[in-house]
């Protein structure tokens, strides 16, 4: 892999520091319209999901617990826009936090209250605003998605632990009626109750102690088989994936992802923010994937999972420095380590059960994986992001935080770009995949022909890095353009209102959702 990539540097060494920036000109991704909120962090925009009938994008606007609607409108790509042409309200107590849409059908899965671990929601709008009911859903649903048939509608539920209680995670099952009203829809949550800590453990599942398995696993993100049979499901801070049978609504089997060893060549990582930006070169850290985003895709007749290996902690991190590590179990490579700024879990590599670190666990793999669905690895992208980005972006921005410009460098110690989000989209027979960088920002794109190998083709970076733009000045926030992409939409030929295929990319931190054609 590293040759491979060494060749692909040679051959954009002169467009290396421009944006957007590719390896061939045989893909492009070329923006031909924006929609900007002009808030900033606020989470003004999600995650969008979109309406082929309407040609409308629903987007998550958690500044204004509301869901935007907004029309691509124009008769071309070279005359789209996207305008809002109206908002769904949620009442006060409903925070929405995801969308999907099938049919003449809107779901949002809402919060209840975090602290007292009230049940959530799933609100059912149809597409023309109309609000059919809610549901009653698992704790902190995170996530909404239909099935492919569109007989499902299920929820990740976190359950994520607050104010001193820790509710139980689980994934709802919602059987859509043959009725619009959502009084009618069946609900059932697929907990993690038939599972002891005590066995998931052993299979390499992290749970904490002190903890149930029903309490501990904390459901993020949902794909479904085209089959619409099989549910899989991202459990980040616990590393690992359940598989749900959706038609007896059962949680299956929960698959350990494992470790990566960041100690092989073509596995490095820059594990500090405060010196030469960029020293990304092998080291001996595990690194424990913790997925967010997640897809699945089928390539000559095999089903393959795809995560974005984001990284999460519960308060557990923690600077290798200050960590309480046993010197005489390292290895000398590992006693240099304990200098470096690398943040590390504190409850991860007690080997020997003597209460002090043995073997150095960092929180993310920095990569995206492809996975057979019995949850071994096809293929690991190694330290192919942060490689990309620094020969692409250049060392004044490599590693950058989302939220400010100037700060090159400053998300190496904890997990580099962070990918978010991963996006499939068929073209004319080719599967391409979509790896959106929450940190540094941008979408980087590859050929999945072959899963065992995918060929990197573009990365596309709508954003200004000029250190002199603060956020917090209304007019420079739009200079910055695109920050802390979140969501990828895909819109394929046949659906677009311009009959070519569309990327839709919400962007969290900006508040902003851009419209990319896209050129294969």
């Amino acid at each position: 892999m590293l040759q491979s990539f060494k060749r692909g540097l040679l051959a954009t060494a002169a467009i290396c520091f421009a944006f957007p920036v590719t390896v061939a000109d045989a893909f492009d991704l070329k923006e031909i319209a924006r929609y900007s909120t002009g808030v900033f962090d606020e989470s003004a925009v999600e995650i969008s999901a979109f309406d082929p009938a309407g040609k409308k994008l629903f987007v998550v606007n958690g500044n204004d617990q509301s869901i935007d609607v907004l029309e691509l409108a124009g008769g071309s790509p070279d005359t789209a826009a996207l305008n809002k042409i109206s908002t769904f309200s949620l009442a006060d107590d409903e925070s929405p936090t995801s969308v999907a849409v099938f049919g003449d059908l809107v779901a949002t899965s809402v919060h209840g209250s975090k602290d007292e671990g009230r049940p959530g929601k799933v609100v059912f709008f149809s597409t023309d605003g109309n609000r059919l009911g809610d549901v009653s859903v698992g704790v902190l649903p995170d996530m909404v998605a239909f099935s492919p048939d569109g007989k499902y509608a299920l929820t990740a539920n976190e359950g994520e632990a607050s104010g001193g209680l820790d509710p139980e995670g689980s994934i709802s099952i919602i059987e859509i009626g043959e009725s619009a009203k959502a009084a009618t829809f069946g609900v059932t949550n697929a907990g993690f109750e038939a599972f002891t800590p005590d066995e998931l453990r052993k299979k390499g599942v992290r749970i904490f102690a002190g903890k149930t398995a029903a309490e501990d696993l904390e459901p993020e993100y949902v794909t479904i088989s085209s089959d619409s049979k099989t549910a899989w499901v991202t459990l980040q801070e616990n590393n690992a994936v359940a598989v749900v049978d959706i038609q007896k609504a059962k949680v299956t089997d929960i698959l350990p992802l494992g470790t990566k060893d960041h100690s092989l060549d073509g596995n490095g990582f820059d594990s500090n923010d405060k010196a030469n930006a960029g020293d990304i070169k092998p080291k001996p850290v595990w690194g424990l994937y913790m997925p967010d985003g997640m897809t699945n895709v089928e390539v000559g007749g095999t089903t393959y999972l795809i995560t974005a290996n984001e990284g999460d902690a519960r308060d557990e991190d923690e600077r290798i420095g200050k960590a309480t590590i046993d010197a005489n179990a390292l290895t000398d490579a590992q006693r240099e380590l304990i200098g470096d700024r690398l943040k590390i879990s504190t409850v991860d590599g007690d080997t020997d059960g003597d209460g002090d670190i043995d073997r150095i666990h960092a929180f993310g793999a920095r990569s995206f994986t492809i996975w057979s669905t019995d949850g071994e690895i096809i293929y690991d992208s190694g330290d192919d992001l942060e490689q990309r980005t620094l020969a692409l972006l250049g060392g004044s921005k490599f590693n950058s935080n989302n939220d400010e410009n100037g700060s090159a460098d400053k998300r190496s110690d904890d997990k580099g770009p962070e990918p978010e989000e991963v996006r499939v989209a068929v073209i004319d027979g080719t599967p391409y995949l979509f790896v959106g960088l929450e940190r540094v920002g941008g979408v980087m794109v590859y050929d999945l022909s072959n899963p065992s190998a995918p060929k990197f083709l573009h990365y596309e970076i709508n954003r200004d890095f000029n250190p002199t733009l603060q956020p917090n000045v209304p007019a420079q926030l739009g200079k910055m353009r695109d920050l802390g992409p979140e969501g990828i939409t895909f819109i394929s030929a046949e659906h677009s209102p311009f009959d070519v295929p569309l990327l839709a990319v919400a962007f969290e931190v900006s508040g902003s959702l851009s419209l990319y054609q896209i050129k294969p």
